[in-house]
């Protein structure tokens, strides 16, 4: 039913979800709306629907059964260039590691991938850890938590210190400015490209290009040494560089090193803000968490592999991800005629492969719109059903920083609630924005009842 094999004489016609004249389904499309949207058209059309607006036809793959051809045939039959090349465009690069496919990616991914691994996370845990403990240590009893920005600053922080040894503090409004209104622009489409011309994002962009040369010839200067700081992203980077410098040119270079900021502050940074949302809406699971982040920081900063093993901690992260999946879906266009469930997709036609539609099935998580993290216990383990949980996408390009991105929400979790005794407002309702994928507005704040431990005592 769902190979790339020989073509049905008389293919199945494919739905299309309805919409209003010319724009159609367009203002669904946008990161924030786009699970719920393609969760309802999945629910009514099947596994293969179009969705259409602005002239532009997209053909929408969903379900479990859209994830297990994914993993299978995707590769063959599906390509990244068109989703991503507006963006390498404007980082004045000609391809990169999300925007090409097979043996060049794997290139790409040989490098780049060893320093967002959970192992290399692991291995630069204190650098991490002390981030998040300076940006909590100023709070105080009766203060304000803005969820948002915290996530923001503190996830980049990190980023910039543990995979790049660079520090983004300084250039911080330069890089959510940069990076983010470039993603809305050339990605999502939320913006148009005159947003790129104004003044106030220029600057941002070329403080923060600066920023990353001025990293790169620091690097170049002083390399890692046994006595000194070990290799980095960068230093892997001007490594592949010197072996290949056909491959490699300097913007590639640079355009692989700002990957450090670019995923973090949408992908972790966002998943990290969802995770607090849930802290403030179910008081009644806080207890057992903190009972874990104290017993996991009791002698010190505790090891990822200790973090992974917290119960509690762990299963409230993975249902975060079930319910908040930052990534909701993978756009690609087909290399060539393909069926799926039935359909003829033609060469060319640009996919939705919908990833995440899954997550909010009751068939594969029942009652699934519920917060309920004891899903993932054993005995149940629903997400082990096949196709059924993909929040950081499938295939060959699964997340690269999946691992590091899990570890870092996971220690920062337990970091939080260590040292805070957190209060949500029960009024606030949750909404939703794209700045470019999904995050809690920033009225979301939670109130500090209490400092249960000094930041400090984390890196005790």
């Amino acid at each position: 039913m769902t190979d790339a094999l020989p073509l049905p004489s008389s293919p199945r016609v494919i739905p299309t979800v309805p919409g209003p004249p010319v724009i159609g389904s367009v203002t669904q499309l946008f990161p924030h709306r786009l699970r719920a949207f393609l969760t309802g058209a999945y629910r009514e059309h099947g596994p293969v629907f179009n969705v259409t607006g602005l002239g532009r036809t997209f053909t929408v793959l969903a379900g479990p059964e859209a994830n297990v051809w994914a993993v299978k045939s995707s590769a063959r039959l599906l390509r990244s260039q068109e989703a991503w090349r507006a963006n390498d465009e404007a980082f004045g690069v000609q391809r990169s590691l999300i925007s090409v496919d097979g043996e060049e990616h794997r290139a790409f991914r040989r490098v780049e991938g060893r320093t967002y691994t959970r192992s290399y996370l692991g291995a630069n845990l204190r650098r991490a850890l002390s981030v998040v403990a300076e940006d909590l240590a100023p709070l105080r009893a009766g203060d304000d938590l803005p969820v948002a920005a915290f996530c923001k600053a503190v996830i980049t922080e990190q980023l910039a210190r543990v995979v790049v040894n660079g520090a983004a503090r300084p250039y911080l409004n330069d890089l959510l400015t940069f990076v983010q209104t470039t993603l809305m622009v050339r990605v999502t489409g939320q913006r148009p490209r005159l947003t790129e011309t104004l003044p106030g994002f220029r600057r941002a962009r070329a403080r923060s290009l600066a920023m990353v040369e001025t990293l790169i010839e620091a690097h170049r200067r002083v390399p890692p040494a046994p006595d000194g700081r070990a290799p980095d992203l960068i230093d892997d980077l001007l490594a592949a560089q010197a072996a290949d410098p056909a491959f490699w040119s300097d913007l590639d270079l640079r355009m692989a090193a700002m990957g450090a900021f670019i995923a973090g502050m949408d992908t972790a940074a966002n998943t990290l803000a969802f995770v607090l949302y849930r802290v403030g809406r179910h008081p009644e699971l806080v207890p057992a968490l903190a009972a874990e982040a104290d017993s996991a920081f009791r002698d010190g900063p505790p090891s990822l592999e200790a973090l992974g093993a917290l119960p509690h901690l762990h299963r409230f992260v993975l249902e975060c991800l079930r319910l908040h999946p930052i990534a909701p879906a993978m756009t690609r266009t087909a290399t060539q005629d393909f069926t799926f469930a039935g359909c003829r997709i033609p060469a060319g036609r640009q996919v939705i492969v919908a990833t995440t539609v899954a997550h909010g099935l009751d068939e594969c998580f029942p009652d699934a719109g519920t917060f309920d993290p004891e899903r993932f216990a054993p005995g149940r383990m629903e997400h082990r059903r096949p196709g059924a949980f993909a929040p950081f996408g499938l295939g060959t390009h699964i997340c690269a920083g999946s691992g590091m991105a899990e570890g870092l929400i996971l220690l920062n979790l337990a970091a939080i609630l260590r040292t805070l005794d957190l209060r949500g407002d029960p009024a606030y309702v949750l909404r939703e924005v794209a700045r470019p994928t999904a995050t809690p507005d920033d009225r979301l704040t939670l109130r500090v009842a209490g400092v249960r431990h000094p930041a400090v005592s984390l890196l005790a």
